[in-house]
């Protein structure tokens, strides 16, 4: 069975990866805001700049107390408390970041005419059940909005970017079920990364248009 330790540093990395992406995914949809005039995707961009520095945070306190961690024991005391609060900010901008996607997909609708076996108690530090349900309903309806706007006119992007959204509610869902076993841990990191993989390529996608073709939504 992996220690919480091995699991920070698992955690760290997979957080680094996925914070490179963000930035990428960030950058290309204020890309495609500036080539399309799309506000879904500047509301997709800012989403992404509050997720990436959530993530930055993230790696920047965990790896912190990865790099000085020894044995647990009473000397962990306060970097455990340190992962909790960062854990709770992190949930909290990820949510917030989730309000302002769906803001992105509820807007373009009002515009009609645009078409773990046994773990450590300890695994709290770094996951948050009820962040992580929370999460997974709101991107509920980024999902069925991504999905509707890839199926009725299938702009280019839009088939990258719902796979991605369906694969990052599906992080969640794996991060929650992770007290049944530590793999759902894993995949739900992996899930992650291709979340975000599929978001970036249908954002650069999108941004590769010309002003010529039709306004694409996110």
């Amino acid at each position: 069975m992996l220690g919480i330790l091995s699991l920070l540093r698992i955690d760290v990395v997979f957080e680094a990866i996925s914070l490179l992406i963000g930035i990428f995914i960030a950058v290309q949809s204020f890309r495609a805001y500036r080539i399309l005039g799309s506000r879904g995707f500047l509301l997709l961009g800012v989403g992404f700049a509050f997720m990436s520095a959530a993530m930055l945070f993230r790696v920047a306190v965990v790896g912190f107390v990865v790099a000085v961690a020894g044995p647990l024991g009473r000397s962990l005391l306060y970097p455990v408390l340190g992962l909790i609060t960062v854990e709770v900010i992190y949930s909290v901008v990820r949510v917030v970041a989730y309000v302002i996607f769906m803001a992105a997909y509820a807007a373009s609708r009002l515009r009609p005419t645009q078409a773990v076996q046994a773990l450590s108690p300890l695994l709290l530090t770094i996951y948050n059940p009820l962040f992580e349900i929370i999460s997974a309903g709101l991107l509920v309806y980024v999902v069925v909005e991504t999905a509707h706007n890839w199926a009725s006119g299938r702009p280019r992007g839009s088939g990258e970017i719902f796979t991605g959204f369906l694969a990052l509610l599906l992080s969640h869902v794996f991060f929650f079920l992770t007290p049944l076993n530590v793999l759902y841990y894993i995949l739900g990191h992996t899930a992650q990364l291709v979340a975000l993989t599929m978001i970036l390529l249908g954002t650069y996608e999108a941004g590769s248009e010309t002003r010529t073709q039709p306004t694409s939504q996110t």
